[in-house]
C-alpha cells in the first residue's frame, strides 16, 4: 500500500486495511479459516467505503474552500 496524503482518518483507514491484508495472507496458508478471511474481507470493505466517504467529504470542503477565496 502506497502513502497517501489526508486526514488523520485517513491514515488510520490505510493502516487498518494493510494490517487487514496481511492477516488474509497468513490466514490464506492456514486450513479451514475461509469464513474468517470472508468476514475480513467484509471488514475491509466496510473501511475501504468509509475511506471514500471520507475523501469525498475532504474534497467538497477543499471545493467549498476555494470557492469562499
Amino acid at each position: 500500500m502506497q502513502y497517501e496524503p489526508g486526514t488523520i482518518d485517513c491514515h488510520v483507514f490505510l493502516e487498518c486495511k494493510e494490517q487487514i491484508e496481511k492477516m488474509l495472507l497468513r490466514l490464506h496458508k492456514v486450513d479451514n479459516t475461509e469464513h474468517i478471511c470472508k468476514q475480513l474481507q467484509a471488514i475491509y470493505q466496510q473501511i475501504e467505503g468509509m475511506h471514500e466517504l471520507k475523501k469525498i467529504k475532504q474534497k467538497k470542503i477543499l471545493t467549498n474552500q476555494e470557492l469562499i477565496k
